[in-house]
């Protein structure tokens, strides 16, 4: 007989199988299995409680718009049915999926939101999943919709990420857009695709290997030539990773570990089980063109030695000012900015410390100046420059480390829609 089991997201040693990008997967009978709607649950009926409703003005729209933004993802096929506003809604597996005030077991815990999960076993066929928002973020600056386009992802079966700029990145930023990433997009497209996988793009796997071997949870990222992180993938336990669908274009590949700001804690299921080791990040041979339609195999990332070198938090600050605010949040910079980035964290060398910011459009002016454990210089920002996630690649010595997803590039120019050309429970 299947049971159902509540699966809670908050803001096993078997070998997970591998997938793009980090999807909600569980051991169950043995081994490890992502949850995930059946294609005959679409829509997704749910229903928001009137306390939430009632609790700011335009609640029930910012919540519907949180929802579209999944269901407006070009290659997903997923779609949601709104039922409007019902009087003191329960969480619970009662056949609703609900939006409502969080209860008594999450409150004063720290979440800003949660999302419970009720699935099948051993099929890992969802049933239901209701969101939970604490009061205080309504009473907060936070963006409420991004809170809520993050705890959907969970609906829909993902999990967290540790791109910086990705909605489904563990901690909600104040001032960041309520935009999903490239790397959300094509996360959600992998786990509801509306073509198949060929016509969305290529397969690229292989294994990152370290001095003790294989590497469990190493975080994978397919960059293109705009510096943006198009796709991700955790590692397996047997070192394997699997990035598809990857769109059509010119990438060059990384292997970075989990160290932070995000690791296994903040990552459920199989991957919480997983055990920091500490790598240089390590890239793949050179530019590779990728095609729909084609596997890209034996792509092995030899990585040797330890990492001191690990980039932490980033902060800006407008030019003629060096005062920072550093923290683990994507920065967010404007076409014809000019601005001044710090980077900080583990292993910092004053006079020796460096970085790059791997967008194209986004220019360096000045030297480097140290203060304490961070480096900053200033920069300039190209007025047609794309938009997008851009990747900061930081060297000290022989050693480079990646703060990926660093920066958030609001440019004149839109990026491309994931999967055609180029491409917070986890509360």
């Amino acid at each position: 007989m299947r049971q159902k089991f509540a699966l809670v997201a908050l803001l096993l040693a078997a070998a997970a199988p591998t997938f793009a990008a980090t999807r909600l997967t569980y051991p169950m009978s043995g081994s490890p299995t992502p949850i995930y709607w059946a294609k005959s649950a679409f829509p997704i009926s749910y229903m928001i409680d009137r306390r939430v409703a009632t609790a700011f003005s335009g609640a029930e729209t910012i919540v519907n718009r949180a929802f579209d933004a999944w269901s407006n993802v070009p290659d997903a096929d997923i779609s949601f049915r709104p039922l409007g506003v019902g009087d003191n809604l329960q969480p619970g597996p009662n056949g609703q999926n609900s939006v409502t005030l969080m209860d008594d077991l999450f409150k004063n815990q720290g979440f800003v939101a949660a999302t419970t999960n009720w699935y099948d076993i051993p099929t890992g066929q969802m049933r239901e999943a209701d969101i939970q928002i604490d009061t205080s973020m309504m009473r907060s600056d936070y963006n409420i919709q991004l809170a809520l386009e993050h705890e959907i992802g969970h609906l829909l079966g993902l999990d967290h990420s540790a791109v910086l700029s990705s909605v489904m990145y563990p901690w909600i930023s104040k001032n960041a857009p309520p935009a999903l990433a490239s790397d959300d997009s094509i996360a959600i497209s992998a786990i509801y695709p509306k073509m198949s996988m060929d016509e969305m793009g290529g397969t690229l796997q292989g294994r990152v290997m370290g001095d003790g071997g294989a590497i469990f949870a190493a975080q994978v990222v397919a960059l293109n030539d705009d510096g943006e992180p198009v796709a991700t993938a955790l590692t397996n336990s047997n070192g394997d990773f699997t990035l598809q669908p990857v769109p059509e274009g010119n990438y060059r590949l990384y292997a970075e570990p989990l160290d932070g700001p995000v690791d296994p804690r903040n990552l459920d299921g199989v991957w919480r089980n997983a055990q920091v080791v500490s790598f240089p990040t390590e890239f793949f041979g050179g530019k590779m063109h990728v095609e729909s339609g084609k596997i890209y195999g034996n792509l092995v990332v030899n990585s040797a030695g330890s990492a001191r070198l690990n980039p932490k938090w980033i902060g800006v600050s407008p030019s003629g000012r060096t005062e920072f605010s550093l923290g683990a949040s994507p920065a967010m910079l404007k076409a014809g900015d000019s601005i001044n980035i710090a980077i900080g964290g583990d292993g910092f060398t004053s006079g020796m410390t460096t970085f790059e910011v791997l967008n194209p459009g986004v220019r360096r002016l000045s030297d480097f100046k140290y203060a304490g454990n961070y480096v900053y210089a200033m920069y300039s920002v190209d007025k047609n420059v794309v938009s997008g996630s851009a990747v900061i690649s930081v060297t000290s010595g022989n050693e480079t480390a990646m703060l990926t997803g660093a920066l958030n590039v609001q440019g004149t120019a839109p990026a491309a829609a994931p999967g055609r050309v180029r491409a917070i429970r986890r509360g």
